[in-house]
């Protein structure tokens, strides 16, 4: 059964949290988080089929319910279809996230590259491996290279828009003293700030696209191509947890498969779980639209190449670039792919 309370909405970030079989010292394995005793641990079979019977799987995500989160949603589906119960619980973005995993409420959670190394975190699958941002510019900005001398607004200069913009200006040989870069508060406020004028340029999610092209914004940059090795969140645990659960691990990164392949090749089935999910205000209309933008940016691709060391190190440097952590730290103690190759091996994705 799914179940889910809602917090403050903030950025969406997820954390998926998995009740699973505790082994306390100098008892045996076989005790659920709970206390209550267990018959038999999580498997896999031989054609990767995962038998979660008993499991019990708590997703937090960092936003109330939202569309954009479908494929969270549709990971319960999947893990419930495995014999696992969820529950969804909303949290306040990506500090919350980690706060919860650490605390023990969540044991699993979609986070940022920063954050894993930041608190000690191990990532070992994708969440959502490509950005589904925009760049926009005022009617004024047409292209790229109009960009010095303009205004643009962030919502923080150490996060993912930090990251994002450093790609950006990298990649069109843009010198950043040039551009005026200011604080202008979360997606929403900023797009509101566009239309009003007092800024020129700001990042902007796939769905709010459509709404700013209409009012004469112009598009300067779709993220997912500009840099394709720049994820918005992975999945990651406790470096014990991972240790502890290594069949969960594996069902977990499974289940982010199927549900990728039920985005990319179900219209229909997503967007039926996307009125699901959001609720009564989110209409047909409005999960087709989105779909189609999540879509278009290549959001969730069904590959093996979702999730590579490479990307992880691409993302850690230039997160040192822009300060948003101090310093490099050895992939090994944050990373680990056994879980994905697993996952990807059972269900022959190439």
């Amino acid at each position: 059964m799914l179940h889910v309370r809602s917090r403050t909405p903030g950025v969406t970030r997820i954390a998926v949290a998995v009740t699973s079989i505790v082994v306390a010292a100098g008892m045996l394995a076989g005790c659920s988080t709970s206390g209550a005793p267990t018959k038999a641990g999580p498997t896999i079979s031989k054609s990767g089929i995962p038998n979660l019977k008993g499991q019990t799987v708590r997703i937090a995500i960092g936003a109330a319910p939202d569309p954009a989160d479908t494929k969270i949603y549709l990971m319960t589906q999947i893990l419930q279809s495995w014999g696992a119960k969820t529950e969804i619980i909303n949290q306040t973005g990506d500090p919350e996230a980690v706060r919860v995993i650490i605390a023990g409420q969540a044991d699993v959670g979609a986070i940022a590259v920063t954050s894993a190394i930041d608190s000690g975190l191990t990532i070992f699958g994708p969440a959502q491996p490509r950005l589904d941002y925009y760049f926009m510019g005022a009617p004024s900005l047409k292209t790229m290279s109009q960009l010095p001398g303009k205004i643009y607004g962030t919502s923080n200069i150490h996060g993912l828009e930090a990251l994002m913009y450093a790609a950006l200006l990298s990649k069109y040989k843009i010198d950043p003293s040039k551009v005026q870069a200011t604080l202008a508060g979360g997606s929403s406020v900023r797009v509101g700030a566009m239309l009003t004028g007092h800024i020129q340029a700001t990042f902007v999610h796939a769905q709010d696209v459509p709404a700013l092209s209409k009012a004469g914004f112009n598009s300067l940059a779709k993220m997912s191509e500009v840099e394709p090795q720049l994820a918005d969140s992975f999945i990651g645990t406790t470096a014990a947890w991972y240790k502890a659960n290594p069949v969960l691990a594996q069902a977990i990164d499974e289940a982010w498969i199927k549900a990728s392949q039920t985005f990319n090749t179900d219209e229909s089935k997503w967007v039926k779980a996307a009125i699901a999910y959001g609720g009564p205000a989110t209409t047909t209309s409005d999960a087709q639209g989105l779909w189609q933008s999540l879509k278009t940016a290549n959001t969730f691709p069904t590959a093996k190449s979702a999730f590579t060391p490479a990307g992880a190190e691409f993302q850690e440097k230039l997160a040192v670039s822009v300060q948003a952590i101090t310093d490099s730290v050895p992939l090994s103690q944050w990373f680990s792919e056994t879980a994905w190759d697993k996952a990807t091996a059972a269900l022959n994705i190439k």
